[in-house]
């Protein structure tokens, strides 16, 4: 149980790599607000207006631009190990995410399942990116 806590906690790594990490992590929580934002504000009638219309969009936009830099600088600047850990997690992220997409669309073709919405495909990418990244440092660490 430790080394799983140690994993999730980022123990042993740099400090550099940590600062970089949690401005990643905050700039997705950022991206994800806004998102969230758009989509509970459909209960109320400003989520029509344009005007609201292009600052969420404009700032959505922006914070994931933000968040794509900043995860390269993240990348960039981490040792081999860790870099190795990361780009596993994203290959395994991105591999599951295809694979589920492709299967659930076939699926969803002939009237078995309903067709997945973009927010589920969003939330399996980013839970098998942590599950990867974290069994990753297990594994290496």
């Amino acid at each position: 149980m430790s080394k799983i806590l140690d994993a999730i906690l980022c123990k042993g790594l740099p400090l550099r790599d940590i600062k970089n990490a949690n401005r990643v992590n905050l700039l997705a929580l950022l991206w994800a607000g806004t998102l969230a934002v758009t989509s509970l504000s459909r209960e109320y009638t400003w989520h029509n207006t344009m005007i609201f219309i292009s600052i969420i969009f404009t700032l959505h936009t922006a914070i994931g631009v933000l968040m794509v830099f900043s995860f390269r600088k993240f990348l960039k600047e981490l040792d081999e190990l860790e870099r190795k850990i990361q780009l596993d997690a994203l290959a395994l992220s991105v591999g599951i995410t295809i694979i589920s997409f492709s299967s659930s669309s076939i699926l969803s073709m002939v009237g078995i399942i309903e067709k997945l919405d973009q927010s589920s495909l969003i939330m399996l990418m980013a839970a098998t990116y942590m599950i990867g990244t974290v069994a990753g440092r297990i594994k290496y660490r």
